[in-house]
């Protein structure tokens, strides 16, 4: 991928019908002053907000995509957010925002951004591979298909359990049993789309 770059273009679905939509373009901002600090070694330019509730940043490394937009959606939960990951080079000088840059990755992501929206689903990648695309677009779809289902204590259990590492340390968090938060991870199928996510972070990682 030498010469290429990544541009991850993110958009909050029906923000117009947000209430207290200014308070909520702060928390964006914030968002993304903690996103830029985390993964400053791989951001070439900074993650800023572009027209209204879009923003964008561009990065380096095409496997920290998907887990720059993990942590951008549970930075931001529950707002809904459409992604757009564009692969591609880059037909101008490097900028200190991605508005005074062009190319065939932003074209790519504001492409990408656009299936994402029409086909309803939360992100979409267009590397210049059809087949690769293929292949890491139904991945993600079939992840989203299992987790639409997850309420917002699924959510909650989950992140804590990624962050403690353990049923037992997430159950006493949650005052219940460890049986209970372990029946919940078999329903909601936590292993399976974890086992999916690898996967996929993995294939990004030859690109």
């Amino acid at each position: 991928m030498k010469g290429k770059y990544i541009v991850i273009t993110g958009d909050l679905k029906e923000s117009r019908k947000i209430s207290k939509r200014k308070k909520i373009q702060e928390k964006l901002k914030i968002v993304l002053d903690k996103i830029n600090n985390k993964y400053r070694k791989n951001i070439k330019v900074k993650f800023s907000i572009t027209l209204g509730d879009e923003f964008q940043g561009l990065i380096d490394f095409l496997a920290l995509s998907y887990i720059i937009i993990k942590d951008i959606k549970r930075l931001l939960f529950p707002l809904k957010i459409s992604f757009g990951v564009g692969v591609g080079k880059i037909s101008t000088k490097f900028s200190k925002r991605t508005s005074e840059m062009d190319g065939e990755a932003f074209f790519r992501s504001r492409k990408a951004l656009g299936h994402a929206k029409n086909l309803k689903q939360n992100i979409y990648y267009i590397t210049g591979d059809k087949n690769r695309d293929e292949f890491i677009n139904t991945i993600i779809m079939l992840i989203e298909a299992i987790r639409r289902d997850w309420k917002e204590i699924h959510w909650r259990r989950v992140w804590r359990y990624e962050e403690l590492g353990t049923f037992e340390k997430v159950a006493k968090q949650e005052g219940v049993s460890k049986q209970m938060i372990s029946k919940m991870f078999n329903e909601i199928k936590y292993d399976e789309v974890k086992k999916a996510e690898e996967i996929l972070e993995k294939f990004l990682s030859t690109i």
